[in-house]
C-alpha cells in the first residue's frame, strides 16, 4: 500500500476508535444519571440500553484497532525500518484492545450490578 493512502487512513481509523470511545463514554454517563434518578421497576428498558452500549463500545472499538493493526503490518521496509516505524511496531494492540474492551465491559457491568442494586 502506498505512504501516501496508509498515513490518512490510519488517522481516520484512530479517529474513528477516539469517537468510538468517546460517545461509549457520553453514554454511559447518561445512562448512569438515568440509572440514579430513575424509578425502581424500571430496570427492564435500562438494561438493553447499557448493554447495548457495552456491544457498541467493545465491537466498534476493536474493529478500528483490528484496521489500525492491520495497516501497521502493511509498512514498507522504510517506513518500518525508520524510528517512527519502529515505535509503531513496538506497540503492543493486542494488550491495547483487551485494555479498551475489559474497561468498557466493565463500566457496563458496574452500570447493570448499579440497576439490580
Amino acid at each position: 500500500m502506498e505512504e501516501g493512502f496508509r498515513g490518512p487512513i490510519v488517522r481516520a481509523r484512530l479517529e474513528d476508535y477516539y469517537g468510538t470511545l468517546r460517545t461509549t463514554l457520553f453514554a454511559f454517563v447518561g445512562l448512569a444519571a438515568i440509572i440514579s434518578f430513575a424509578p425502581d421497576g424500571s430496570p427492564v428498558m435500562i438494561v438493553p440500553l447499557v448493554i447495548a452500549v457495552s456491544a457498541f463500545g467493545i465491537l466498534a472499538g476493536n474493529a478500528a484497532l483490528d484496521d489500525v493493526e492491520a495497516l501497521r503490518e502493511d509498512m514498507d521496509d522504510e517506513m518500518a525500518g525508520s524510528a517512527f516505524g519502529k515505535m509503531v511496531s513496538a506497540r503492543n494492540m493486542t494488550a491495547l484492545k483487551a485494555t479498551s474492551s475489559g474497561l468498557v465491559g466493565l463500566t457496563g457491568l458496574a452500570q447493570l450490578w448499579a440497576v439490580f442494586a
